[in-house]
């Protein structure tokens, strides 16, 4: 419905009826016709006209039907507060958003959108609720198995009452173990990424391997952490790490045309021998250590 002229083509003046409004009010209606809207940004719009609308001039603001815009071909999504309007119905289709939307079912008689619901009995934690009689008794004996499985096993061998393969859920009741061991964690926050070349550094060894054909049984890696750039040196003993790394840290240093500020490592003791820190010193470097591993 139009609350103006404006973009609003009159095919058939209006009979003076009046026309009932969402507040319970009702406006005279004016002319039936079609109006034109431009849908887009910048300098990228397309021209929708709709058709079947209302002229009437108590509105204070355009009412835009849902149902004449899908007429159109087109699709109205609402998200945030904002109501978007699509000339391309068909290409939100075919993307594929509509797979994962929940269906809100079809236009009846009066062009109403009617919600289909599905009534869900006892609730979204069904496997965890509690098994009636004895069967809990065997529930928490078999480490909590699950109910179709404990009556299964019931079936399979001797010593189990027979009430145990007919056993039901009691509605409403939980089992907390089978719940907390149902419970996801969420994730542990990720640690940040360094975002200038050289900032950080990151260097271990692994090993013992096969020995190569060079003699190697070790290998030490050094990872720069902005860009992820890793390299891997075999080294025959560890007690050579620290020369390995020093050169490592020069390349590295050549080819970014930047200064390393820190090596992270495991704190070994071939990473900290007296030289390498006074090497470390002279060259602005900072020494850090991860925290010690626990079992």
């Amino acid at each position: 419905m139009a609350a103006g002229d404006k973009g609003f083509t009159v095919r058939t003046a209006g009979s003076g009826a009046e026309v009932p409004l969402a507040n319970g009010e009702k406006g005279p209606m004016k002319g039936h016709g079609h109006v034109s809207m431009d849908i887009g940004k910048g300098n990228t719009k397309t021209r929708m006209v709709l058709e079947d609308a209302m002229l009437v001039p108590n509105l204070t603001s355009y009412l835009l039907s849902v149902r004449a815009v899908d007429r159109n071909r087109g699709a109205v999504v609402i998200v945030n507060n904002a109501c978007y309007v699509l000339s391309d119905g068909d290409a939100v289709c075919r993307s594929g958003v509509l797979y994962k939307a929940s269906v809100v079912g079809k236009v009846n008689d009066l062009e109403q959108y009617v919600i289909k619901v599905t009534p869900v009995q006892a609730s979204a934690n069904a496997a965890s609720t509690r098994i009636a009689g004895e069967a809990e008794l065997w529930h928490r004996r078999f480490n909590h198995l699950g109910l179709e499985n404990l009556k299964r096993v019931a079936t399979m061998v001797d010593g189990m009452p027979v009430s145990v393969a007919d056993a039901k859920r009691v509605i409403g009741t939980v089992c907390v173990p089978c719940v907390d061991g149902k419970m996801a964690q969420s994730p542990s926050p990720c640690s940040s990424t360094a975002t200038t070349k050289c900032r950080l550094v990151h260097t271990d060894i692994g090993g013992p391997l096969n020995e190569s054909l060079g003699g190697s049984i070790y290998f030490m890696t050094a990872l720069e952490d902005s860009t992820g750039f890793i390299t891997a040196t075999p080294i025959k003993t560890k007690g050579i790490a620290p020369e390995v790394l020093k050169t490592r840290i020069k390349k590295l240093e050549t080819l970014t045309r930047t200064n390393v500020k820190r090596v992270h490592h495991a704190g070994a003791k071939e990473y900290v021998p007296k030289d390498s820190k006074a090497w470390y010193k002279d060259k602005g470097i900072t020494s850090e250590m991860t925290a010690p591993y626990k079992s």
